[in-house]
């Protein structure tokens, strides 16, 4: 289920700052990219220069995009009128923030592929396979919880993730939440089997690439369509939980008092400063 209130809308919440985030990418990003593959000093230096320009386009395209929709919650909060169309329609666009830096990355990325070494290639989907078999015991752990300790979990999980955003919960919206956390179906499984086939995908196109002359463009169009890998049951089971989840943060806006609404405004101006100082300061 989703993770909190509204926390597919509000970007990049955690320890850091936003603004330290956001100005140490360049960085951050070399720690996250060795624990798949090492690159040489001519791959490292490409992609540095590739991720330079990522940044300056969206530090003065997108992160105006993000400040307009974070004003657009605020203002719909500040109406006291937030329907569970609204909040669906929020979420979509909160997707397509996403979709837009997956698709204006991927033409490099794609070239970057194409120039890895087959040692690489095998470093990256073996550190990937790992990733996935942690997750499947992970999955597996979980399911050996009986129905009421699995239904116990993700309420605490939910209840925690709302108090981040809103602060300690009234009996009413604990139970709104207790109401709601069992309609939500599990996707792990679907997700899981998801990632796998798309991960295959990619290292049969990798794998393929010294005979494929048209590699970069076959490549983009893989990373930019995902979700023809996505089962039915998955899309179906995603689209369902996404109206409860939005059916429930729905009635949860009309119980918050006064001291949870103004904190979780208070978060969004927060985001909102830190985007507008980001854009006026490159």
């Amino acid at each position: 289920m989703k993770k909190s209130l509204l926390i597919a809308i509000i970007f990049l919440l955690g320890g850091c700052s936003t603004k330290f985030t956001y100005n140490n990418l360049d960085w951050m990003v070399h720690w996250y990219i060795d624990d798949y593959v090492s690159l040489s000093d001519n791959q490292e230096a490409v992609f540095d220069e590739y991720f330079a320009n990522w940044q300056n386009w969206h530090r003065n395209e997108e992160l105006e995009k993000y400040t307009a929709h974070l004003k657009a919650l605020k203002a719909d909060l500040e109406r006291d009128q937030l329907t569970a169309a609204q909040i669906e329609k929020h979420l979509t666009d909160s997707r397509q923030h996403w979709e837009r830096v997956r698709d204006h990355v991927s033409p490099e990325l794609a070239r970057l592929a194409l120039e890895l070494t087959d040692k690489q290639v095998d470093s990256l989907f073996a550190e990937l396979a790992e990733e996935n078999d942690e997750i499947r015991e992970s999955i597996e752990k979980f399911s050996e919880k009986s129905a009421a300790e699995q239904l116990e979990q993700r309420l605490d999980d939910a209840e925690d993730s709302v108090s981040d955003f809103i602060g300690r919960l009234n009996d009413d919206q604990v139970t709104i939440i207790e109401r709601y956390v069992g309609e939500f179906g599990s996707t792990r499984k679907l997700w899981l089997k998801y990632r796998e086939e798309f991960q295959q995908a990619a290292r049969t196109m990798i794998d393929g690439r010294a005979s494929n002359p048209n590699f970069v463009v076959d490549f983009v169009a893989l990373m930019t369509h995902p979700d023809k890998f996505r089962s039915e049951a998955y899309v179906q089971l995603q689209q369902q939980n996404t109206k409860v989840y939005s059916r429930m943060a729905e009635e949860l806006f009309y119980t918050l008092n006064n001291k949870q609404k103004r904190k979780l405004i208070s978060k969004i101006d927060d985001m909102i400063d830190d985007f507008e100082y980001l854009m006026s300061n490159d």
